[in-house]
């Protein structure tokens, strides 16, 4: 189950969000836990959304400007749930494995700059 997980990780670490999101929802498919259920269908539902948000892309408005800036902010808002979700469901199918957990990169960091 770790290789497995580490895949998910992975996916995660290269920004990967709805492959990772997808990925796992395949990992848990067999849980009964009623906490894991609901975050995999929240992750599910997400996913869904952002497929079917790529249709108002190509409305031909005055405003598909203004409608392509919400649209893009609206879509890494569910980017960052799947993200945050997944590391939630990564945590619980792992038992809370710190190795795992501690590989991944959180948003914020980044490779230093070094200037000479």
């Amino acid at each position: 189950m770790f290789t497995e997980l580490m895949k998910a990780v992975d996916y995660l670490n290269e920004g990967k969000v709805i492959e990772a999101g997808r990925y796992l929802l395949e990992l848990g498919k067999g849980e009964e836990d009623e906490d894991l259920l609901k975050v995999m269908s929240e992750i599910e539902k997400e996913i869904r959304e952002i497929e079917n948000e790529k249709t108002y892309m190509s409305l031909e408005t005055r405003f598909k400007d203004e409608v392509i800036h919400s649209l893009d902010q609206c879509l890494r808002c569910r980017q960052e749930k799947i993200r945050v979700l997944s590391i939630y469901l990564l945590e619980r199918l792992s038992n809370g494995n710190e190795i795992l957990l501690s590989m991944i990169r959180l948003k914020g960091e980044a490779k230093p700059n070094t200037f000479i």
